[in-house]
This record gives structure tokens, C-alpha cells and sequence, in this order.
């Protein structure tokens, strides 16, 4: 059974007689049956039964066509008596619910019509010959000498013979030809105008079959001749999916044979293009319906290229301890199927997986394989028992002699302290108070631990100013332990004195200065009441005062 276009307008034709629904091209009425999605019986074999297929989609007869089925007109052929009636191949504009009307096999009755007739009844009244034969006849006349009459009879023999023969039935309006074989061979040509003549201008027709029997019976059926729809995956391209970003694709599919329009699904759902794309690695079926309902699939793979996957069931990272860059991360990983796999710590190549040494922060590993598919981790490291302190301190004036307060400051508290105050004294005191001798620039350093054992060292400088020096100008070394020392407020063992009289003759002399003079000269006497002289020096810090004094015993 074989649909044969023969010519190239047949495919412009088709699709306009399949368009739409592809299970709802042909109107079944009476006793007509679907037998395959190409095949239709007209009616059984049984008496007085009548049916029709009719194509729900009307032709234009301005258009030409080429139609091919094969029929078969049952098996009862005894005698020309035994089986009956007939088929009719017809062209009507009326509707595609008729067909059952009259007794003409099954388009009696119908005008305007017109039919081409495989008769297997002899009616002698009708002037049929022996055999069967066929004819083309208008308006479900089927009487052989009337002007209904165009083309025929033409005597077939026998062909209620259980097979399917060839039907072909041909049209060109350019040279008004109606051409009609059977069994290949052309038995029936017809030359008219049959828009004007028969349908009055109007060149809008439906096709089909219709059938009947009487006292006497048969099956009857036909085939589209097509040939079977098909997929043709010769020049089809599958991309795969890569790296997990649904890309795959399939394209380069064509549908071969059956009748358009034909429609698909992929994995059951309706798709415009048959090209396919954004596709996911897998299995996909492809289901392909012609305009028949005739119907065929097949099977199409995808495969998956996959991207690299970092594995971190077994993570296992360590955090740095005390700031003392530490940290690690480890047991990293890596599912491909990849040739080769390139890493990246923070952007930079790596050849390890694993990291060691690591200092608080941001730690980001890149994977890309050989088909540049990637998959990323971002980490963190952070140091948990870091403990950061700093240096404080007051004082009512930062001068030598003047105490000063310090203390320190940090992140969590301190449990252990270690200060040097850059004279070489220490303190290990929380808030120690310390005071310096002399005026200068002092490094102040202190190192302190937490809990943890954690530690941190801070550092700070302070500039001290010399203290104000005050020199007594009266003494009174008379033994009342009131003014019996020559006492000078803001000096320290840097400090020498000497003292004159006022012929400047040296009474006195020490270095350092420790405030102990008395009024006794170098000699073991003490002075006599008068106005004396010093000249006080710090030759380290260039400090020099002088003036005078009066000593009262």
C-alpha cells in the first residue's frame, strides 16, 4: 500500500487537505471503520449497508492534483451477481456528511457530483458490461448511456479478488484533463470544464469514498497510498550538555513520507521546531504524527558533559590560632570525569588541594576542567582566639619626677602582663604606675596573653619634660631639722653644684647633687652667715643655673 505523488504541486495540495487535527481529516459515515491510520472500510460485508469517507478539508479545483490509493472490492466474484455493489471515488461541494443517499453506491442522489465508479453488479439495464468495470459519471447517475455518462465503462475482469490494486486519479485544470488508472494501467480520460459545467463556477469540492450493498454484498476498503512517515536522523547533530548549563541540543532531524502537516512531541511535549535545544544529558524520544494520524518515534541520547564537582563531605578546616597564621584547609574533594583539572586558590594556580599557613580571611578555590566547565567554594578562615591590645596612659603633667598612670586595652581580657618602660623597669601589673627620672623619650612596651595563651606586644613613645627646677635663696643650717639641707626641688643624679663666696673663691663641690649639703665646706667648716653663690650644671641635658643664696645659721 503506497501513496505515490507524482508530481511536485501534489505536496502545496496535501497539506491543504490534511490541515488541522490529524485524527479528524476524514468524516466517517454509515458503515464506514478506520482500519490503520492510512486504511478505511466503506462498509462490510454485509446486505443493504451503505458508507462514506469523506475529507473534512475541501480542494481547489484550480489547483491540480495527483491522488493514489490502492482499494480492494472484497472477495465474493462467483459471478458478476455474487458481490455488490461497488465503490465511488467522488468530487461534491455539498457536505461531508452525505453518501448514503440512493442506491449508486452510496452517491446516489447527490448533485452536483461527480464520481469516478469501480461497479462490481452487472445491472444489464444500466448497460454495465460483463464484467466489472469503471466509468466517470455525474450526479450518482450510474447509467452508462446518458449524457451523466463521460468516461466508459471500462471492463476491469474480475477484481473482487481479495487485493488491494492500484488506484490512481490525476487533474490538471490547465488542460482540463481528468486521468484515471487502475492496476497502473489508464483506463479513463475525461476532457471538460468541470468547475463550470458540473459545479457551476464554484472550483471549492470535497473529496472521498462512498460505497454500498444490496441483496448482494462485499467488504470495501482503501488505502492512501504513502508511504510510511518516518524519521530520518542521517544528517542529525547532538550536542551534548556541558558544565551543567543545559545546553544540549539536537538538530538536523527530517520527516520523511506520510502526509502533512506533521506534528511531534519530544518526551510528550508538543514542540513548534522539531530542532531542540536547552537540553539536560539524557534520554529523549521523539514522536512523530502525519497528517493520517499515522505515527512513528524513535530514541535520541544526549550526553552529559558534566562540570566538575567540589566534594566537601570530608572538609576538614582549621582555624588560626593567635593570629599566628595557622590555618589550614584539607580533605577537599573533586568528582570529574575530566582528563585533566586545573585549581585555583584565590585566582592563583595551585598544584595542591590542600592549603597550610593560613592567616584570617577569604580563601576561594576554582576547579576548571579540560572543557573549561568549573564549579567554585569560597571559604573563610578566621582566627578564634586572636587577642589584640594597645597602650594607654595619663598623667597630670609628662614630666620627669611625675608619676604616670598606664594601662592597657584589648579585644578580651588580658590574664598575663609584661611592661618595660624603656628605662629598664619592668612591671608585671595590670595598671602599673611608674615614674621617670629624667626628661627624655621613653619606649613603653607591653606584652600581654589572654586565656588562651594567645598573645600580643604594643608599643608607645612619650616625650617627658625636664621638671621645674626650684632653688632655695635662703638656708638656715642651724640644726632644727627645718632648712638644714640645700635642697633644689626637680634635679636628679645628672645635676652638679658648686658653691662661692663672693670673692669666688670654691666652697663646695658635688657631683651628683644628692641634696645633702649642709653648709659645711670642702674644708669640714661650716660657713659663716652671708650671701653665697651656685652654679648648678647637667651638662647630659645642657641644663646650667646660677644665683645666689643667703645662709643664716
Amino acid at each position: 500500500m503506497h501513496f505515490k505523488i507524482y508530481h511536485n504541486f501534489i505536496f502545496s495540495l496535501i497539506f491543504i487537505l490534511f490541515l488541522g487535527s490529524h485524527h479528524a481529516q476524514f468524516q466517517l459515515n454509515g458503515g464506514a471503520s478506520t482500519l490503520s491510520c492510512k486504511c478505511y472500510q466503506l462498509t462490510p460485508d454485509v446486505n443493504n449497508i451503505a458508507g462514506s469517507v469523506w475529507n473534512i478539508y475541501q480542494i481547489d479545483l484550480n489547483q491540480p492534483f495527483d491522488f493514489a490509493f490502492t482499494v480492494n472490492l472484497g472477495c465474493n466474484n462467483f459471478s458478476q451477481w455474487v458481490g455488490a455493489d461497488g465503490m465511488v471515488f467522488g468530487l461534491q461541494p455539498i457536505s461531508t456528511s452525505i453518501g448514503s443517499a440512493g442506491g449508486q453506491m452510496g452517491l446516489g442522489g447527490v448533485v452536483p457530483s461527480l464520481g469516478v465508479y469501480i461497479d462490481t453488479y452487472q445491472n444489464t439495464a444500466h448497460g454495465d458490461p460483463f464484467n466489472d468495470h469503471i466509468s466517470i459519471n455525474l450526479n450518482g447517475d450510474v447509467i452508462h448511456n446518458t449524457a451523466n455518462n463521460l468516461a466508459g465503462p471500462y471492463d476491469l475482469g474480475e477484481v473482487e479478488n481479495c487485493n488491494y490494486e492500484p488506484l490512481r486519479i490525476t487533474w490538471n485544470p490547465s488542460t482540463t484533463l481528468m486521468t484515471v488508472y487502475y492496476n497502473n494501467i489508464q483506463v479513463l480520460t475525461y476532457t471538460g470544464d468541470i468547475v463550470n459545467t458540473v459545479f457551476g463556477g464554484n472550483p471549492m469540492v470535497y473529496w472521498g469514498f462512498t460505497a454500498s450493498t444490496g441483496g448482494a454484498s462485499n467488504f470495501h476498503q482503501f488505502c492512501l497510498d504513502v508511504p510510511d512517515v518516518s524519521i530520518d536522523t542521517t544528517n542529525m547533530i547532538t550536542e551534548a550538555e556541558t558544565c551543567d548549563l543545559i545546553n544540549g541540543s539536537i538538530s538536523g532531524i527530517a520527516i520523511n513520507g506520510g502526509i502533512t502537516p506533521y506534528q511531534w512531541t519530544w518526551n510528550g511535549n508538543s514542540s513548534i521546531n522539531l530542532d531542540t535545544a536547552n537540553l539536560e544529558g539524557g534520554t529523549y524520544q521523539l514522536n512523530v504524527t502525519d497528517g493520517m494520524g499515522c505515527t512513528t518515534n524513535t530514541t535520541i541520547t544526549v550526553n552529559d558533559i558534566a562540570a566538575p564537582e567540589i566534594d566537601t563531605a570530608n572538609l576538614l578546616l582549621s582555624n588560626e590560632d593567635c593570629g599566628q597564621d595557622n590555618g589550614s584547609i584539607q580533605q577537599i574533594g573533586i568528582s570529574s570525569n575530566a582528563n585533566t583539572i586545573t585549581y585555583y586558590w584565590n585566582g592563583v594556580v595551585s598544584d595542591s588541594l590542600n592549603l597550610y599557613d593560613l592567616s584570617e580571611g577569604s580563601y576561594q578555590l576554582i576547579v576548571i576542567d579540560n572543557n573549561n566547565c568549573s564549579d567554585t567554594l569560597n571559604l573563610n578562615i578566621v582566627d578564634t582566639n586572636y587577642h589584640q591590645i594597645d597602650i594607654g596612659y595619663s598623667a597630670l603633667v609628662l614630666e620627669a619626677d611625675e608619676p604616670i598612670d598606664f594601662y592597657e586595652t584589648s579585644t578580651d581580657s588580658s590574664t598575663v602582663w609584661f611592661w618595660t618602660f624603656g628605662d629598664d623597669s619592668t612591671s608585671v601589673l595590670n595598671e602599673p604606675t611608674h615614674t621617670y627620672s629624667y626628661a627624655g623619650i621613653y619606649t613603653i612596651c607591653l606584652v600581654a596573653s589572654n586565656q588562651y595563651g594567645c598573645s600580643d606586644t604594643a608599643c608607645v613613645d612619650i616625650e617627658l619634660e625636664p621638671a621645674e627646677i626650684i632653688i632655695p635663696n635662703i638656708f638656715t643650717p642651724n640644726g632644727d631639722l627645718v632648712n638644714d639641707k640645700f635642697e633644689i626641688q626637680g634635679i636628679n643624679d645628672r645635676f652638679g653644684i658648686r658653691i662661692f663666696n663672693r670673692w669666688g673663691n670654691l666652697l663646695f663641690e658635688e657631683k651628683p647633687y644628692l641634696n645633702q649639703w649642709d653648709g659645711i665646706n670642702n674644708n669640714g667648716s661650716l660657713l659663716n652667715n652671708g650671701t653665697y653663690y651656685y652654679i648648678l650644671t647637667n651638662e647630659i641635658d645642657e641644663v646650667k643655673r646660677n644665683g645666689s643664696f643667703m645662709l643664716v645659721k
